[in-house]
C-alpha cells in the first residue's frame, strides 16, 4: 500500500467519523437534553446533602433572609432549625412573605408559616400561623409593629 493510498484511507475514516458525529448531535433531543440537565441537578443536590446537614448540625440553623421586610430577623424568607429540647426533637420549617392584601409604602403584613416536624414529642402539633402588620409615618421613617393575628393574613386588617 502506498501512502498515497494510506492518505486516501485515513480521509475516508475521518470523513465518516465527522458525519457520524454531526448524526450523533443531531439525534439529541431538546427534551432528552433538558432531562439529562434535570438528572444532573438531582444528582449534585444529592452529592451536596450531607454538607448542609453538617452545616445544619454545627449552626443549628440554615436561615435565608428577606431584602425588604421589617424587622427581618423575626421574619426569615426561610429557616431550617434543629430542635433539642427536653420533650421534644426535630426540625422546624418556617417561612415568611409579605402579604399583598396590604401591602404598600406606608403599610404591610407580613405572614409567618412555622411547621414542625419531630421524631419525638409529648405536646402534639404545634405548628402555627401568624400575621405581623407594620406601619411607618412616611418611606424614610422606621416601621412600627401596629398589630399581630393568629391565623393568616386578610385584606380587612
Amino acid at each position: 500500500m502506498t501512502k498515497a493510498h494510506a492518505d486516501a484511507a485515513d480521509a475516508e475514516v475521518g470523513t465518516e467519523t465527522e458525519t457520524d458525529d454531526i448524526q450523533l448531535r443531531k439525534g439529541c433531543s431538546p427534551l432528552r437534553r433538558l432531562g439529562c440537565s434535570a438528572m444532573l441537578v438531582i444528582w449534585f443536590t444529592l452529592l451536596l446533602a450531607p454538607c448542609a446537614l453538617f452545616y445544619l448540625a454545627a449552626n443549628r440553623e440554615i436561615r435565608l433572609w428577606h431584602r425588604e421586610v421589617p424587622e427581618p430577623h423575626a421574619h426569615p424568607l426561610l429557616l431550617l432549625s434543629l430542635v433539642s429540647e427536653t420533650d421534644d426533637r426535630g426540625l422546624r420549617f418556617e417561612r415568611s412573605f409579605v402579604t399583598s392584601g396590604r401591602s404598600s409604602t406606608t403599610a404591610t403584613c407580613v405572614e409567618t408559616n412555622v411547621r414542625f416536624f419531630l421524631w419525638q414529642s409529648k405536646s402534639g402539633n404545634q405548628d402555627a400561623n401568624y400575621c405581623d402588620c407594620y406601619e411607618q409615618d412616611d418611606e424614610q421613617s422606621a416601621w412600627e409593629l401596629e398589630s399581630t393575628y393568629a391565623g393568616h393574613c386578610n385584606a380587612e386588617q
